[in-house]
């Protein structure tokens, strides 16, 4: 730069030295020394100042720039660099959530409970549905459940509750059927929803007395009114049962909640449970977070104290008007359907006269799997001998990040592929609940296997399902 400006300087120098010179020349004027020191000196200093002022103006405002950059870029390290240091100071603690559940219903094109496992490990394939066709008019390949047709056609002639949507009416159908597979432990629940209320709310007490087995002593449930009048006794308070029924996102512009309010209380109505014990909610869940959202509601479920819940997680595309949208743009969509529910309860509520089936423990904030409570035990377990899956792997398998991620979540621990069953591929492309169906299934290994469930959607959550007396166990040597 400073020969740039040197040069520009002599430039200016030659070039006024010239104009002045020759203008003196031409008019006679006689320069003093003070006009040749100002004309051929100071002018084209001047002349070369101002040339190049710009350029300087230029360089000091992005040098500063450059400064408040470096300051800003200094400070946000200085702050990353504490916050390391505090992190490695002060690790996440692990959070434990743990629930009861006391029963627990899986239904698909694979069959029911204990059966799909069978065929999952089988790698069953779907079937050729006749009454579905693709976009060249052509059967389709789906996972349907063949049996749901023939409820679907009783219903049509004998329901007081139409149903008009196709998917609607089969969604509505597997719900009725998880419904039915809870029935003796929805009835024990009537009964300590009861017993509750005779014990600690006078305004439910009325409710129940005004059953009309109180009023008609030939009533059917006249002995059982009796009964409960010559012993009400105290209880853990339970004030309801929660209904959470979990549908896809891509069903909310068709569902009729008001119908399915109607249907899932009068079911509960039956048993003997009141209005007021009871409340219902819809969750609309979408594939990207429906494992999040799941994990969310059984860590806010583990919270309730007085209360019972039963999640009932449905999906189906078993529907020619879906799959003509859904096949416009490929020929290999799979439509599935399936159902599963749960009625758990948190871990200090203990339900009338049942014990709980299995425990479920939520490890959160877990960074290496080896940090387990529970997997302290499970290095010395028989189940790690033979080879007998009990880990339940709920992503896409075929994808080769996440089986890079998989297995590094398991590589420093005694758990090796073989131990892994995969549920993805037994639900098509019928995706948005998969991951909670997954999850669901774990409760129908057998109980001498302590079940693992694992998504990399939560890496640093790891889950755990055991028989409830083996639990307390392990629970209690831990400590």
């Amino acid at each position: 730069m400073l020969k740039l400006f040197i040069a520009t300087l002599v430039s200016s120098l030659l070039l006024v030295c010239g104009v002045v010179v020759f203008y003196w020349r031409d008019t006679g004027y006689d320069p003093s020394a003070i006009d040749l020191v100002r004309h051929l000196l100071l002018l084209p200093l001047l002349i070369s100042v101002i040339l190049w002022l710009p350029w300087a103006i230029y360089r000091v405002w992005k040098a500063q720039q450059q400064r408040k950059e470096q300051r800003k870029q200094d400070e946000l390290a200085q702050s990353q660099q504490i916050e390391a240091v505090e992190k490695q100071a002060k690790p996440v603690d692990i959070e434990w959530i743990q629930l009861n559940i006391y029963s627990s219903a899986a239904y698909s094109a694979l069959g029911e409970n204990e059966t799909i496992i069978d065929e999952l490990q089988k790698f069953k394939s779907p079937e050729l549905d006749t009454q579905l066709q693709n976009n060249y008019g052509l059967p389709m390949l789906s996972y349907r459940i063949q049996a749901l047709d023939n409820v679907i056609t009783n219903a049509d002639k004998e329901d007081e509750f139409e149903i008009e949507h196709p998917r609607h009416q089969r969604i509505q159908a597997l719900i009725e059927h998880q419904l039915e597979q809870h029935a003796e432990t929805l009835w024990q629940i009537a009964q300590h929803l009861k017993q509750s209320a005779l014990f600690y709310d006078s305004e439910l007490a009325y409710e129940y007395r005004m059953h009309p087995a109180w009023i008609d002593p030939n009533s059917e449930y006249a002995s059982d009114v009796q009964d409960n009048q010559e012993s009400i006794k105290s209880v853990t308070k339970l004030n309801r049962i929660h209904i959470h029924i979990l549908l896809s996102e891509s069903v909310l512009h068709f569902w009729n909640e008001a119908q399915s309010f109607e249907i899932v209380e009068h079911y509960l109505r039956s048993l003997g449970i009141i209005t007021a014990q009871i409340q219902i909610e819809h969750h609309y869940l979408s594939q990207e977070t429906a494992y999040k959202d799941w994990v969310l509601l059984l860590a806010q479920l583990s919270k309730q104290l007085e209360e019972i819940s039963l999640i009932l997680n449905v999906d189906s595309e078993i529907d020619q008007e879906l799959l003509d949208e859904k096949t416009w743009l490929t020929d290999r969509y799979l439509p599935s359907e399936y159902a599963s529910s749960w009625c758990l309860a948190a871990s200090f509520l203990q339900l009338l006269e049942t014990t709980p089936q299995k425990k479920l423990n939520i490890g959160l904030n877990v960074d290496n799997i080896l940090d387990q409570l529970p997997t302290e035990h499970i290095v010395s377990l028989e189940q790690l001998k033979p080879v007998q899956p009990f880990v339940l792997i709920l992503d896409d398998m075929t994808n080769i990040p996440t089986i890079k991620k998989v297995n590094h979540a398991f590589s420093q621990s005694h758990i090796e592929p073989h131990h892994f069953i995969y549920t993805k591929q037994s639900l098509g492309d019928t995706q948005h609940l998969a991951k909670v169906f997954g999850f669901m299934l774990s409760m129908h290994f057998p109980d001498e296997l302590m079940t693992m469930i694992y998504s990399v959607d939560q890496s640093s959550t790891h889950c755990f399902i055991q028989a409830y007396e083996d639990m307390n166990e392990k629970l209690a040597q831990s400590i």
